[in-house]
């Protein structure tokens, strides 16, 4: 928190207004990584106090998948500007799609902006999208994500005290990740084995 404190002075008082904050609500790329506590609420407060626009991508992470409810940002207890979505609203369907409050919108459209988009609204991914929705709620795939995902982390746990090259396990839901490394101490990685 002191750190964001610190740039947060520096955002507020820049000659140039602050633009907006993204990150991602849970780190997948980056080796899925689980915020700590607070973070985004600490950093949304910085970043809307100094005129930005706070933006949760969703794209790996939401639908679910996190067994926490629909969005991991809930998780943060926080409610984005905008919301990036896409990956997992299709299953297997290319989807994508930007959700945001109407405030967000409407100065989007104040500025005629020329927007188009060659694949945007067709029938068959409505469709799917809204097939993928309802399987989602009448499986209750959300709490079977939080189920499987919790035995996994738990048996993945017991398997990392028998086997030093595991030096982290760390995830929620279906969203795991095992960080190899040759020494648990220095947390140097082993490629070798990660591979």
């Amino acid at each position: 928190s002191s750190g964001i404190n610190a740039e947060y002075g520096d955002i507020r008082n820049k000659e140039s207004k602050l633009a907006g904050f993204m990150a991602e609500s849970a780190l997948s790329c980056g080796g899925q990584v689980i915020l700590p506590k607070h973070y985004l609420s600490t950093i949304y407060k910085a970043v809307r106090e100094a005129g930005g626009l706070c933006i949760a991508d969703e794209v790996q992470v939401g639908f679910g998948r996190c067994g926490t409810g629909m969005w991991v940002f809930e998780t943060q207890g926080v409610i984005p500007d905008v919301v990036t979505i896409g990956k997992p609203m299709g299953n297997g369907h290319p989807m994508a799609a930007v959700i945001t409050r109407r405030e967000v919108a409407d100065r989007f459209h104040a500025n005629r902006p020329e927007y188009f988009n060659t694949y945007g609204g067709n029938n068959v991914s409505m469709a799917v999208g809204l097939a993928v929705l309802d399987v989602i709620e009448s499986e209750g795939l959300i709490e079977h994500a939080r189920d499987v995902g919790d035995l996994m982390l738990e048996q993945l746990k017991l398997l990392q005290e028998k086997h030093s090259v595991m030096g982290d396990v760390r995830g929620i839901g279906l969203f795991l990740g095992i960080e190899f490394v040759k020494c648990r101490s220095t947390r140097e990685p082993d490629e070798a084995t990660a591979v």
